[in-house]
Parts: C-alpha cells; sequence; structure tokens
C-alpha cells in the first residue's frame, strides 16, 4: 500500500501506471468471468460437476469477479 501512496506522489506518468493496471485488470476480470460463467453453465446443464466442481461455485466465482471490476470501474471514475 505504500507503494501506491509513493507513487501518486512521484507525479503524472506514476499515476497514468496505476490507472492502467487497474484498465488491464477490470479486463481480465470480465474475460475471466465470461469463461467461468460459461464453465458453470455447461456443469448445471449437464447436471454434473466439472473437474469435481459444482455449477454453483462456479457462478459465485463469476459473481465475485464482475463484482471485483465493477468496483475497479467506480474507482476509476471517481478518480477523474
Amino acid at each position: 500500500m505504500g507503494e501506491i501512496s509513493f507513487e501518486v506522489i512521484q507525479g503524472d506518468k506514476e499515476v497514468k501506471t496505476v490507472d492502467k493496471a487497474v484498465s488491464v485488470l477490470i479486463d481480465l476480470f470480465i474475460i475471466v468471468a465470461a469463461i467461468v460463467l460459461i464453465i458453470g453453465i455447461i456443469s448445471r446443464m449437464t447436471l454434473s460437476p466439472i473437474l469435481g466442481i459444482e455449477a454453483q461455485a462456479f457462478l459465485q466465482f463469476t459473481q465475485a469477479l464482475l463484482l471485483f471490476a465493477i468496483a475497479g470501474g467506480i474507482r476509476q471514475l471517481l478518480k477523474k
């Protein structure tokens, strides 16, 4: 956490780097969420666990990833 504060104090270049990292994380969370959602739907339709994991766990993980993506997006909006 101290590093983030240090980077913000350094100047505009580091702030843009942090914002870019958050953007990449948001994109990554959304892509992984889409893949996990598809796996969860397939598991639910076949009524069998995939890799020993039930469909409900896949769908809850999708919700968590999308929640993090939304929180990161709101963080970026509030920083502008």
